[in-house]
């Protein structure tokens, strides 16, 4: 028998923040650009770009509670700077861009998953999998889902279970762990 659970992860927010950070920092060098230059298109095409980010972003304001909304302004954005890099600074800055963005998103959309088993626990974060024995354990406890696994190490993994493979009962996923830890002493 083995339980199989998604944790919810505490870092969406800072990944978030990191991506509008650097999408303020374009912003910034582009509003920048506008000021500082004296060619007439290159300072139109700069406004006519803020103008578009200043757009996006209202539509966003309106529309933030739907639920691909962040991801999708995102990748407007992305379009936009990439397009204003192409432009403006040349391809080595598009590529380094390109390659941060992919990294946020693909790094936000990964997933912690911890797997009880009879043999264990293992834990499967975003850029490793851990593997725990259950002599390596102390307690573990699902309540109001909210999982707690005490190690004997003194680590503690404590987190919210945002999805489940299949619907499990608290009272007899206690009692599976309880028993596996009584039969490691």
């Amino acid at each position: 028998m083995h339980y199989k659970f998604i944790l919810k992860d505490n870092n969406t927010k800072s990944y978030s923040f990191f991506l509008w950070f650097l999408f303020f920092l374009h912003i910034a060098a582009a509003a920048l650009m506008a000021v500082k230059t004296i060619h007439h298109n290159i300072r139109l095409s700069m406004f006519i770009l803020l103008g578009f980010y200043a757009l996006i972003s209202s539509v966003y304001f309106f529309y933030k509670k739907h639920k691909r909304a962040e991801e999708t302004l995102n990748l407007i954005l992305a379009l936009l700077y990439t397009n204003f890099w192409i432009m403006y600074v040349g391809v080595f800055a598009v590529i380094i861009f390109v390659a941060i963005f992919l990294f946020i998103s693909i790094v936000q959309r990964k997933k912690t998953n911890i797997i009880f088993s009879e043999v264990g626990v293992e834990v499967t974060n975003i850029f490793k999998k851990n593997s725990y024995t259950w002599i390596e354990m102390d307690n573990v406890i699902l309540k109001d889902n909210l999982l707690t696994a005490d190690f004997k190490s003194n680590k503690v993994i404590q987190a919210e279970i945002i999805e489940m493979t299949e619907s499990v009962d608290e009272k007899i996923f206690n009692l599976f762990c309880y028993k596996q830890l009584l039969h490691q002493d």
